[in-house]
């Protein structure tokens, strides 16, 4: 979660995301069931979250107050895993009974999936890692580097023998989160040099043609979703003008260049109901986008088409999205916004103890 979001947006500017993208009669936006659940901690920032593929527990990086396990059935705390403070995100691999975390020291916490203990805490970077993906066609964890100031790492690690493999180096300032790929591949956005690339797990070697993509109007690139069956890929893109840019996923042509919200840094394609999930904690906003019925070919020329937003809360802009239930989670506090300072210096919000929530919106069954 970045220290230094601009100021909240009009809710209104997620009303016209996408705007005159739509064609013939306008669709129904999914009814939706919204909950929140307060948690306990203090703390300043939080990191990513992902869902337990073998229970239904959401783990939460909540970087200063550690991993927190959030039980999503029940509604209720589960714990706080001791011996994880500096959590910043986590992965899986339930085959091996294990669970990754990445931390702002940059360490990486091994623990066993079943019990929740951390085994080991590994020093693998001086500076923090930003992210972890575990690829289950090399069986192999990949880590990210947080920001650096001209060139940054990529890490690949053996769950097995409980070592570094690989590491390459790339001009890059800022990887934003990787998606990983059922082919074995990872997409990673470089925020900063306004690129995004996509590289092999099991060499870290870019793919042809994919050291670097370039999409016109994409200044920075900071979010992922892809509709693998389909060969898309959806880019969000901040900037003074954001937007969302659909491209092909084999080799990564692009295809359209939508308007939106700001701030952008998660994105989740549900393939059931052809629907983008767009959170915008600028905004407090969650868009739906909808690809129409029968128009995924390209040459027919394909439209996505708005459906609506719900309202969330300011900063809510961490999301993990569970497809099977067509839940979304995503995750702020409450906080106090300081002016800026006598030089006209922005100041970092004062988040409120105690005040942790986990927003969760249940979607409706899809329109067709």
């Amino acid at each position: 979660m970045s220290r230094h979001c601009k100021s909240t947006a009009a809710a209104a500017l997620a009303a016209a995301l996408f705007a005159g993208t739509a064609h013939g009669a306008a669709p129904e936006m999914p009814q939706a069931a919204i909950r929140s659940d307060v948690l306990p901690g203090s703390g300043h920032s939080w990191g990513f979250g992902a869902l337990d593929p073998t229970r239904p527990f959401l783990f939460i990086a909540r970087r200063e107050n550690g991993l927190t396990v959030f039980d999503t059935a029940r509604r209720k705390l589960v714990k706080d895993i001791p011996g994880t403070d500096g959590a910043n995100a986590v992965a899986f691999a339930p085959a091996l009974d294990r669970a990754f975390v990445a931390y702002m020291d940059g360490a990486l916490g091994i623990l066993r999936l079943s019990d929740m203990v951390q085994l080991q805490r590994i020093p693998i970077d001086a500076g923090n890692l930003n992210n972890a993906v575990f690829d289950t066609a090399s069986g192999k964890l990949i880590l990210t580097g947080g920001r650096r100031e001209q060139r940054s790492a990529i890490y690949q690690f053996d769950p097995v023998a409980g070592r570094i493999t690989a590491k390459r180096e790339f001009d890059a300032r800022k990887f934003d989160a990787p998606l990983g790929l059922a082919d074995g591949s990872v997409l990673v956005p470089l925020r900063d040099e306004g690129r995004v690339m996509r590289i092999s797990a099991a060499t870290l070697e870019p793919l042809p043609g994919w050291s670097g993509k370039q999409f016109s109007g994409c200044e920075h690139p900071s979010a992922l979703a892809a509709d693998e069956s389909r060969n898309r890929v959806f880019i969000a893109c901040r900037g003074k003008a954001p937007q969302l840019t659909v491209a092909r996923l084999d080799d990564g042509a692009a295809i359209a260049a939508l308007p939106a919200t700001p701030a952008i840094n998660a994105l989740a394609w549900d393939a059931a109901r052809r629907e983008l999930l767009i959170p915008s904690g600028n905004a407090a906003s969650l868009s739906i986008l909808q690809l129409e019925d029968g128009k995924g070919d390209e040459k027919a020329g394909e439209h996505y088409r708005m459906l609506g937003y719900i309202g969330t809360r300011p900063w809510a802009h961490n999301m993990v999205y569970d497809a099977s239930r067509g839940i979304a989670h995503l995750f702020t506090m409450e906080f106090t916004q300081p002016a800026p300072d006598a030089a006209g210096v922005k100041q970092d919000p004062q988040f409120h103890v105690d005040s942790f929530t986990v927003i969760s919106i249940t979607l409706g069954q899809p329109s067709r």
